[in-house]
């Protein structure tokens, strides 16, 4: 595996993820910035970019290679948050809402990552199956309403109100555990309900 290619499609999702954080933060309404906030996925999606949250869910399936590819993801998702997070002043109310979010404890933050992952997974899959980014605009926004937690969205926020502290990295990976859990919830599911049919 490459790894400067890998590192600039992961830093570029994380580039995207910040505009949507923009955007959200930039509504007064919340609905109107939740669905403007699809902008970073569509984007990811569209373009091929590498998101710690889409890629994990195909895991147990992927080569080694791409297993690799899907851990470097994170961190590489981290750099595009942390330049384009710096890039411009604190927006809109993310003060409070970083506050918010270190408010909550682990089994909380895990549960919303995990109902996040799942949202995600159904996204992503619609896409690879069906062609269509009408999963991204409704699940996306139906996270984000929900008050769900996006590992990747949490460090734009998180290095946009200038909060850099070990419990800020605690939040961003119980959650990124959480959205782990719930991206594999489906594809775990499927093995009892739908399993591959055995060959001679």
């Amino acid at each position: 595996m490459k790894i400067l290619p890998c590192a600039v499609r992961s830093a570029l999702s994380g580039v995207m993820i910040a505009i949507g954080g923009y955007a959200f933060l930039g509504c007064e309404n919340r609905v109107v910035g939740a669905i403007l906030f699809t902008v970073g996925l569509i984007t990811i999606t569209l373009f091929g970019f590498d998101l710690y949250t889409g890629r994990i869910g195909y895991f147990p399936v992927q080569s080694r290679t791409e297993r690799l590819q899907t851990l470097l993801s994170l961190p590489g998702n981290a750099v595009g948050c942390l330049l384009a997070g710096l890039a411009r002043k604190p927006a809109g109310a993310v003060q409070a809402l970083c506050e918010a979010r270190l408010a909550k404890d682990f089994s909380t933050l895990l549960v919303d990552g995990i109902f996040c992952g799942i949202l995600i997974f159904i996204c992503v899959e619609i896409y690879k199956t069906r062609g269509t980014v009408l999963g991204i605009l409704i699940c996306i926004p139906t996270f984000i309403l929900c008050g769900f937690e996006h590992s990747v969205a949490d460090i734009f926020y998180f290095v946009n109100a200038r909060i850099f502290s070990w419990q800020a990295v605690g939040v961003v990976l119980a959650v990124a555990l959480g959205n782990a859990l719930g991206a594999l919830l489906i594809p775990a599911a499927r093995r009892l309900y739908a399993p591959a049919p055995k060959t001679a």
